[in-house]
């Protein structure tokens, strides 16, 4: 796990909270893209930091995990 994994295990409440069901990027430890698409949110992330490639997940529902249990 790089330094954004673990930076996603560590906020991984609060991104549930916040973008259940949505696609982030995460880029030396900070948010910097929220989507509907994992190519767009990924892109995105991209276009701000083109040298970085950036950690880029579905962030579960509640509903989700629950199956996961």
């Amino acid at each position: 796990m790089d330094k954004n994994d673990f930076w996603i295990v560590e906020n991984f409440s609060e991104l549930v909270t916040n973008y259940a069901g949505k696609y982030i990027a995460v880029v030396d430890e900070t948010l910097v893209a929220v989507g509907d698409s994992g190519t767009d949110v990924e892109n995105k992330a991209r276009e701000i930091e083109p040298h970085q490639i950036p950690s880029v997940l579905r962030v579960p529902r509640e509903e989700d995990m629950a199956c996961l249990l």
